[in-house]
């Protein structure tokens, strides 16, 4: 059962062999562009998310699959609302050295 979050929200989970973030799109596809994920805005669309869940996970190809809460920021882009699913879609926040 998807969490009971306040917001908008979209689905988000990892590539099973890249362990690329990817989210959830509206043809049923998995990106790992944010701007590219389907958003549940009412609480029919964010039940269905239970839904998706479980198909989703079914094949195998995308795994920890959750809801976040997503919103807009000042240029309308699509933001996660938790300073952890942003890091996510970010990526590392230090930079490696080659050695």
């Amino acid at each position: 059962m998807a969490k009971k979050l306040k917001g908008d929200q979209v689905l988000t989970g990892q590539l099973l062999r890249e362990g690329d973030v990817v989210f959830y799109t509206e043809d049923g596809s998995w990106s790992p562009d944010l701007q590219n994920a389907k958003i549940a805005t009412t609480a029919e669309q964010i039940d269905e998310l239970d839904l998706l869940i479980a198909k989703a996970e079914e094949t195998n190809l995308v795994i920890d699959i959750y809801p976040i809460v997503v919103k807009r920021d000042d240029a309308g882009k699509l933001v996660p609302d938790l300073i952890r699913e942003k890091m996510r879609t970010t990526g590392p926040s230090i930079v490696y050295a080659d050695f």
